[in-house]
């Protein structure tokens, strides 16, 4: 039991603390029943709530510096590599989007993807033509294309669509690229996956942009009509998604007879078309100790370009990635001489190889991923949505039981927002933008939900597409499925 005295001093407390409780609280609302704002006239009542406002957002920015400074001292500081990759690039519609005020009437009037006659007849022919000629069964097993598709692939062009027609190409737009590797997808994943490396990193979009003009005339007329395939060699046992590590890649400035170049050693693994390939842009971190490059150029990522038969370049052997039968496989060599007639660009773009490189990745994760990401998702809402009308348990089509709706609803939405993705990238590479963040999110969001549409579609076809064989059109994509 409290004394008479105890319970005065307590119910006084409990009145300050309530009274300061109530103004903190009417600086937040804006109103106060204290008796200093009583009986304040408009004007007089505005300008002190306008005071505590003040009041308030000061202390927050305060707090807000605070907190601001000592989080960047806990992050680490940003690398000239990383510096590149942010400033590489343009900024578009993802400009509104982040902003938080997109504008769609400004995205329609901007972007408008389609295709050139010329463009939707090769889909119509010779796009069809190609899946005729791949058993996708056959491809699995014996883990290689027949002579006649790899003969009609070089014949028709398809490894230089993106080349321009000046060059022998065939000058395609990205939306023609990306409808033709989405129609592959639907047949082969195998035949995406060839297909798309050399119209993304080939390296024939960084020879048409970054070439000197020896190089252009050299390699862009033999990448157009399949005598060199091209691929990239930038990934190696110790660098993967931080591709500019270059761990293990490197190049020191030298002078040999009275020749400037460089002497490389390097690893590379899991090159796409390397074990065909006949010409190969290697990813090397280049050093000049002597400073023999004089000014011109400077030290840092460079691409090298070097065919098959260089000298000391060993092409081989090739990996087998799970189930998938594209070519895929090593790129090495030890002390090998490259002259600087041999880095793309020439001396002067020694040291630039990532600005090229970050520059054309917005096609390569951007578009040719989500493209196989948007067929594989095509392929589950219209053959599985077909089967599951065909297909009958207790006399009912499946397609009516609530588990089936609830798999195909959600394979379908994610389609959607795949398609509508990918419709909108293109559109958005087309309008000459280089999208550095829009390019990441698709290249993540798209593998993700072709995943999950793909997987979906294996939930209900169940049984029919575990056995392999001819029939089967969705095993191999399943087994695929990065």
């Amino acid at each position: 039991m409290l004394s008479k005295s105890a319970a005065v001093r307590s119910a006084t407390a409990s009145g300050r603390a309530s009274a300061s409780s109530i103004r903190s609280l009417s600086v937040l609302s804006g109103t106060s029943s204290s008796s200093p704002r009583q009986g304040l006239r408009g004007d007089a009542r505005d300008h002190l709530q306008l005071q505590q406002t003040r009041t308030l957002l000061g202390f927050v920015h305060a707090i807000d510096k605070r907190v601001y400074r000592w989080a960047k001292k806990m992050m680490p500081p940003i690398s000239k590599t990383e510096k590149i990759a942010l400033g590489c690039g343009t900024i578009g519609f993802d400009r509104e989007i982040f902003g938080g005020s997109p504008s769609l009437q400004n995205l329609v009037d901007t972007y408008k993807p389609k295709l050139s006659p010329d463009e939707q007849s090769f889909l119509d022919n010779q796009v069809s033509t190609l899946c005729s000629l791949i058993n996708d069964h056959d491809l699995s097993m014996t883990k290689d294309f027949t002579p006649e598709a790899w003969d009609y692939m070089r014949d028709e062009k398809f490894f230089g669509m993106k080349i321009p027609k000046e060059w022998g190409g065939l000058g395609f737009s990205t939306a023609a690229v990306s409808a033709v590797l989405q129609k592959l997808s639907t047949h082969s994943m195998d035949a995406n996956a060839t297909v798309a490396v050399p119209n993304s990193l080939g390296p024939g979009e960084l020879l048409a942009r970054y070439g000197t003009p020896e190089q252009k005339s050299y390699f862009l007329p033999r990448l157009a009509d399949g005598t060199l395939i091209p691929c990239f060699g930038l990934t190696g046992p110790h660098s993967g998604s931080d591709a500019t590590s270059l761990i293990g890649s490197d190049c020191i400035v030298e002078m040999r007879d009275g020749e400037l170049g460089v002497r490389a050693s390097f690893k590379k693994r899991y090159i796409t078309l390397a074990p065909v390939a006949g010409v190969v842009g290697l990813g090397l971190n280049l050093s000049d100790p002597n400073g023999l490059l004089g000014g011109v150029g400077e030290e840092g990522f460079t691409v090298a370009l070097l065919e098959r038969d260089h000298p000391g370049l060993r092409m081989g052997p090739r990996h087998m990635p799970l189930n998938a039968a594209f070519m895929n496989g090593t790129v090495e060599g030890e002390d090998v001489w490259i002259p600087m007639s041999s880095i793309l660009g020439g001396q002067e773009r020694c040291g630039f190889g990532w600005n090229m490189f970050v520059e054309c990745l917005a096609e390569g994760r951007g578009v040719s991923l989500p493209a196989g990401s948007a067929g594989s998702a095509r392929l589950v809402t219209t053959a599985t949505g077909a089967y599951s009308r065909v297909r009958k348990q207790f006399r009912v089509p499946i397609a009516e039981f609530g588990g089936i709706q609830e798999a195909m609803g959600a394979a379908g939405s994610d389609a959607l927002a795949i398609i509508a993705g990918v419709d909108l990238m293109n559109a958005i590479v087309d309008n000459h933008e280089a999208p550095m963040v829009v390019s990441s999110v698709m290249k993540q969001k798209c593998t993700e939900l072709g995943r999950r549409a793909t997987e979906r579609g294996m939930d209900v076809a169940a049984g029919s597409v575990i056995c392999r064989g001819d029939r089967n059109y969705l095993g191999n994509a399943y087994m695929n499925t990065p």
